[in-house]
């Protein structure tokens, strides 16, 4: 039979499942291999041979390039001849010229399709206690931001002045990002949308912010040490909110609390998603579509997070794989109506194998300020 060798050719700052499979992340590219019969390694440059052999997991080979080859085609075929190898399982994204050299010279190069380590899933305890950090410094992101939001006048524009300038979303987000930065994180991509701009989920939000308008923060830190993600939104009104999105806050809220409570070891994502759905529209709120753009609830209820900001599970109606215990979810219902804008709400819940869920989401809840 065919030896097949798993391989990973990226860098740990790109690819998490070479963070996960190695236990440490470099910059620069390498190689990862798993014989399947107890030998697994990396195959490092001379710049990151010594953080390798510091950092790799103690069942990990440290392995100098030079012993190989140059060229990664060269240290390949060389590996594969010291591995006795026939070929390589590689995930989707392998790089596909690498993969054609190889396949020239004579070995087997086979995508694997799906996730390469599905086993991410299912969190162990030091991996939780990661996300949690991370977290924790997405929350201190998003409480400097309450307290510029307080620290703010309201012009005759109605819009906020903070520091004698007016305040925006770009300010704003760079106040949240640099409490994360102080705190070991690399944010990315932090969300502060206004106004009508929080009624696109993606939006990261541009220009002045308003007084009496909600403002959507979704803040996503990944520490800069260990690679793990925390994901948390909150929305606020400074000022006084409109009875319609005061409504919908609750609604929201509401939502988010029992698709909370209804994580448990079995349950079925999609019903989750649903349930949640269900009681926003029963609230009043409805889903659908128009000439302009969807509005109501039309995203999934939430996602795995880990290595990455979003990954197996999705609560969501096209999953219907029971949850098994283990997993660290999202649950983040939203309601969007270009007419006044958006309200999202996201916790974080570790599903315990044994205790079940756990909220790992600290940070309080109030829509005005």
């Amino acid at each position: 039979m065919p030896k097949i060798v798993r391989l990973i050719v990226a860098s740990g700052e790109t690819s998490s499942d070479l963070r996960y499979a190695a236990g440490f992340s470099a910059p620069d590219e390498f190689i990862w291999f798993d014989d399947g019969a107890g030998r697994r390694g990396v195959v490092m440059s001379a710049l990151e041979f010594g953080r390798a052999s510091r950092s790799a997991r103690p069942d990990t080979e440290v392995l100098p390039e030079q012993q190989f080859g140059v060229t990664r085609l060269e240290i390949l075929s060389k590996l594969a001849v010291e591995l006795r190898a026939d070929g390589y399982l590689v995930p989707e994204d392998f790089p596909l010229l690498l993969a054609d050299l190889l396949r020239k010279n004579g070995i087997s190069v086979v995508a694997h399709r799906g996730p390469f380590f599905p086993e991410r899933e299912f969190k162990s305890s030091d991996e939780v206690g990661k996300i949690i950090r991370s977290q924790r410094a997405g929350e201190a992101g998003c409480r400097r931001a309450f307290t510029v939001l307080r620290e703010t006048d309201i012009d005759s524009a109605g819009r906020l002045i903070w520091n004698g300038e007016v305040l925006t979303s770009e300010i704003l987000r760079g106040e949240i990002d640099l409490e994360m930065v102080k705190l070991g994180m690399l944010p990315t991509g932090t969300i502060c949308a206004g106004g009508e701009q929080g009624s696109q989920p993606h939006n990261v939000g541009s220009g002045p912010l308003f007084a009496n308008r909600p403002i959507v923060m979704d803040i996503f830190p990944r520490s800069a040490e260990t690679g793990y993600w925390g994901d948390l939104t909150r929305t606020v009104v400074r000022g006084r909110a409109p009875e319609i999105v005061r409504k919908a806050y609750d609604a929201v809220l509401a939502a988010r609390e029992l698709g909370k409570s209804l994580i448990a070891v079995g349950a079925d994502p999609a019903e989750i998603h649903r349930a949640a759905a269900a009681s926003m529209e029963k609230a009043g709120f409805r889903t659908g579509q128009n000439e302009k753009s969807a509005f109501g609830f039309f995203h999934g209820l939430g996602h795995g997070v880990g290595l990455d900001i979003h990954e197996s599970p999705r609560l969501s109606p096209r999953n219907a794989n029971p949850l098994r215990g283990g997993e660290v979810i999202t649950v983040e219902p939203g309601l969007y109506y270009p007419e006044w804008g958006g309200i999202r709400l996201e916790d974080l819940v570790y599903l315990s194998p044994g205790n079940g869920p756990q909220c790992l989401t600290e940070l309080e809840d109030f829509l005005e300020l």
